[in-house]
């Protein structure tokens, strides 16, 4: 696929992502697509997971345990080449557990083959989440 195409690809699941359209984002994946997000373990979205199933469950936790989650700045294409893109952005959200805000850089590294997500690594404060999560002083 073309550098366009990909970066097509990444800003449609943005968008369904916006739209609350997760089978979409699911339609667009490999059937064997990872995610690659590491943190803590006080952050129950953060983890390794791969398949459709793994970014069900994924996207299960993230709304199991968040409320009002808004890229707070739109994702924007930083860098392509080929079957890589890269695009850069920020995100907030609250954690229903504890009700604290978070306010994180986002950054994810997608790898796309055929028209679909075969791997993405997203980066993000992880800190900033871990705390967000913690049981304790109100308010990140």
């Amino acid at each position: 696929m073309s550098d366009e195409s990909n970066i097509a690809l990444a800003e449609s699941i943005y968008a369904a992502f916006a739209g609350g359209d997760i089978p979409a984002i699911l339609n667009a994946l490999d059937p064997q697509a990872e995610l690659i997000f590491e943190g803590s373990a006080a952050v129950p979205w953060s983890g390794n997971r791969r398949g459709i199933d793994g970014w069900t469950a994924f996207f299960q936790a993230v709304g199991q345990h968040l409320d009002d989650v808004v890229f707070a700045e739109t994702m924007k294409p930083f860098a392509v080449q080929g079957d890589h893109v890269v695009f850069a952005g920020r995100y907030g959200a609250r954690v229903k557990s504890t009700g604290k805000r978070i306010d994180s850089p986002l950054v994810h590294l997608w790898t796309m083959r055929n028209g679909k997500v075969v791997r993405c690594q997203e980066l993000t404060n992880t800190v900033i989440e871990a705390a967000a999560c913690a049981s304790g002083a109100a308010g990140v």
